[in-house]
């Protein structure tokens, strides 16, 4: 399977997620870091993956809401790349029948993100951005942290074309 049709398979867009997640499949407990989430699953960086369809739980957190969420979630592809760095090992895990409580959740955490990334968007096409306001900004949307001015314009902008191509696949649906 060619990798554009990977990736225009996903029903959702991933926004990068960073936080410690648990996962068992009652044989074995996975702890490691997620770096992105979906309403449909999310992606474990690891170098100890499991087999493809592995059913197991999830347990993790969402800045949005004040306790764990577990989610029963299966193993759909695995990536292991030997000749490149820059990609990250790991598994993409697929949330298996969540509740619509679970959903709604979700779907208010990538909202909020959205909503924070959008706003942030806005406050870096200043040349001279308020630092104060980044860093409001900053804080609620972790895996930014690290970057300078450059990088984070980039990134910001790079993850806030996921919005563009949904607004505009919404609109050529409609058409």
């Amino acid at each position: 399977m060619e990798k554009n049709q990977f990736i225009n398979r996903r029903k959702e867009h991933r926004l990068p997620y960073f936080d410690k997640i648990i996962y068992t499949d009652g044989k074995k407990n996975l702890t490691a870091h997620a770096i992105n989430l979906s309403r449909g699953g999310l992606f474990l960086t690891t170098l100890d993956s499991l087999p493809i369809d592995t059913t197991g739980y999830l347990a993790f957190m969402l800045s949005s809401h004040p306790r764990s969420i577990c989610i029963r979630a299966r193993v759909a592809h695995v990536v292991y790349d030997r000749q490149r760095s820059e990609v990250e090992c790991g598994m993409g895990l697929q949330f298996v029948e969540p509740t619509q409580a679970q959903l709604n959740l979700l779907s208010l955490h990538m909202l909020n993100d959205q909503s924070n990334y959008l706003a942030l968007k806005e406050i870096l096409k200043d040349e001279k951005p308020n630092a104060l306001a980044v860093k409001q900004l900053k804080m609620k949307l972790p895996g930014l942290q690290h970057y300078d001015l450059l990088g984070l314009r980039y990134r910001v902008n790079r993850i806030c074309t996921l919005f563009e191509s949904q607004d505009v696949s919404n609109s050529s649906t409609a058409a």
